[in-house]
C-alpha cells in the first residue's frame, strides 16, 4: 500500500500525467471557409481526437492507481485493537542475557489510514484541474459549433436570398425581352443581363459558402463531442476520486472510532491490572511483615543458642589448653631427654668415627709403603730384565725364541708397573 501511495505520489508531481492534452480554443472565423483552411481544420480535428484519447488514457491510468492506493488494509482493525498488550508476569528466574537489538520506531497510530487520506486528497486535487480545463475547451467548443450554425444559417440565406434575386432578375430579363419588339429597351435588357450574371457568380459563391460552412460545422460538432467526452471522462475521474477520498475518511474514521476503543479497553485493563497489583502488593507486604516477625523471633533464638554455644565452647576451649599445655610440658621434656640421648650417642659415634680414621690412614699409610716396596721391586725387575735381553742380544748366544720370551717378561714387568704407579 504505501508503495503504491508513493508511486501515486510521483505520478501527481507531474501534471501532465493525468492532465487531458490541451486543445487549441481558436474561434473559427468566416475566412475559415477557404479550402485550404478546411483542410487544416481537418488535421487539427484528427490532432484533437488523438488529444482526447491520450487525456483519457492519463485519467484512467490516475484512477487504477487511486484505487490500489485506497484498498482496505489487512488486520487493521486487529491491528488497532491488539496495541494494548497484557503486562508480562515477572518470575523470580533469572534470563539469559540476550543481545540488545538496535530500537525500532513503532509506527504512528493510524499512520497508514492519514497516508491514504492524504493520497486521496491529492488525487481529488489533481483530478479538479483537468475538469476545469475539460470545461473551458468544452465550452470554447461549443461556441465555436454555435458560431458555425450561425454561419451555415448566415450562408443558406444569402444562398436563398442570392437565388430569390437570380429569379426575379430572369423574370425581369424574360419581361424585357418580350417588350423589346415593342419599344426600344435594349439598354434595359444588357442592365438586367449583367445583373443576372452578376447574380449567377455571387450564387455560386454563396453555394460555396454553404458548403465550406455546413463542413466547418461538421468538424465544430465533431470536436464539440470529443471535447464533451473528455469532459464526461474528467468528470467522472474526479467522481471516482472524490469516492475514493470519502472511502478514505469513512476508513479513517472507523479506524479512529476503533483506536479509540483499544485504548479506551487498555486503560481500563491497565486501571485493572493496577488494582490487582496493588491487592497482589499488599499482600505480599502483609506476608513479609509476618514473614520478618518469624525471622526477627528466630534470629533471637538464634542468638541465645549462639551465645551460649560460644561459653560452652570457651570452657572447652579452656580445659583443652590445659591439657595442652601439660602435654606440651611432658613432650618437652621427652625431648630434652631424647636430645640428651642422642647428645651421648653422637659423642660416642664420633669419637668411634675418630678411631676408625685413624686406624684408616695407619691402614693406607702402610699400603702406601708396601706398593713403593713393590714398585722398587718392580723397576728393579724391569732394568734387570732389560739388562738381561741386552746382554743375550750382544752375545748372540740365545736363539730367537728366548729373545721373545725375554720381551714377554719385560712386557709383563712393565705392565705391573704401570699398574703400580695408578
Amino acid at each position: 500500500m504505501r508503495h503504491s501511495t508513493l508511486a501515486l505520489f510521483a505520478l501527481l508531481s507531474s501534471a501532465s500525467a493525468f492532465a487531458p492534452a490541451k486543445i487549441s480554443t481558436t474561434h473559427r472565423s468566416q475566412s475559415s471557409l477557404h479550402a485550404v483552411k478546411n483542410d487544416n481544420n481537418n488535421n487539427q480535428f484528427g490532432n484533437q481526437i488523438e488529444d482526447a484519447k491520450n487525456a483519457f488514457l492519463g485519467t484512467v491510468t490516475a484512477a487504477t492507481i487511486l484505487m490500489g492506493t485506497l484498498a482496505p488494509l489487512p488486520d487493521a482493525a486487529n491491528a488497532a485493537t491488539a496495541a494494548p498488550a497484557a503486562p508480562a508476569a515477572t518470575t523470580a528466574t533469572k534470563t539469559a542475557p540476550s543481545k540488545k537489538a538496535e530500537p525500532v520506531a513503532a509506527p504512528a497510530p493510524l499512520a497508514a489510514e492519514k497516508a491514504t487520506v492524504a493520497s486521496a486528497k491529492a488525487a481529488f486535487t489533481a483530478s479538479q484541474k483537468p475538469i476545469t480545463d475539460a470545461k473551458s475547451a468544452y465550452s470554447t467548443a461549443s461556441t465555436t459549433s454555435n458560431s458555425a450554425k450561425k454561419g451555415v444559417e448566415s450562408a443558406v440565406k444569402k444562398a436563398s436570398d442570392l437565388k430569390k434575386s437570380l429569379i426575379s432578375a430572369n423574370d425581369k430579363l424574360s419581361q424585357a425581352k418580350r417588350k423589346q419588339y415593342k419599344s426600344n429597351n435594349e439598354n434595359l435588357i444588357n442592365v438586367l443581363s449583367k445583373t443576372v450574371e452578376s447574380t449567377k457568380v455571387q450564387l455560386a459563391e454563396a453555394e460555396k459558402t454553404v458548403s465550406f460552412a455546413k463542413s466547418a460545422e461538421v468538424n465544430a460538432s465533431k470536436d464539440l463531442s470529443v471535447k464533451k467526452s473528455a469532459l464526461e471522462s474528467a468528470e467522472k475521474t474526479g467522481a471516482n476520486a472524490k469516492k475514493a477520498l470519502a472511502s478514505a475518511e469513512d476508513k479513517l474514521s472507523v479506524a479512529t472510532k476503533k483506536l479509540q476503543a483499544a485504548n479506551a479497553k487498555a486503560a481500563k485493563q491497565a486501571q485493572e491490572a493496577k488494582k490487582k497489583a496493588a491487592e497482589k502488593a499488599k499482600k505480599e507486604k502483609q506476608k513479609a511483615e509476618k514473614a520478618a516477625k518469624e525471622l526477627k523471633k528466630k534470629e533471637q533464638k538464634a542468638k541465645k543458642q549462639e551465645q551460649k554455644a560460644k561459653k560452652d565452647a570457651q570452657k572447652k576451649a579452656d580445659k583443652a589448653a590445659k591439657e595442652l599445655k601439660k602435654k606440651e610440658q611432658k613432650a618437652k621434656k621427652v625431648a630434652q631427654e631424647k636430645a640428651d640421648k642422642a647428645a651421648k650417642a653422637l659423642k660416642k659415634q664420633q669419637k668411634k668415627q675418630k678411631e676408625i680414621d685413624t686406624a684408616k690412614r695407619i691402614a693406607e699409610r702402610k699400603a702406601a709403603e708396601a706398593k713403593a716396596k713393590k714398585l722398587k721391586e718392580a723397576e728393579q725387575t724391569l732394568k734387570a730384565l732389560e739388562m738381561k735381553k741386552k746382554n743375550a742380544v750382544v752375545s748372540e748366544k740365545r736363539s730367537e725364541a728366548s729373545i721373545k720370551a725375554a720381551d714377554a717378561e719385560i712386557a709383563s714387568a712393565a705392565k705391573k708397573l704401570a699398574d703400580l704407579k695408578k
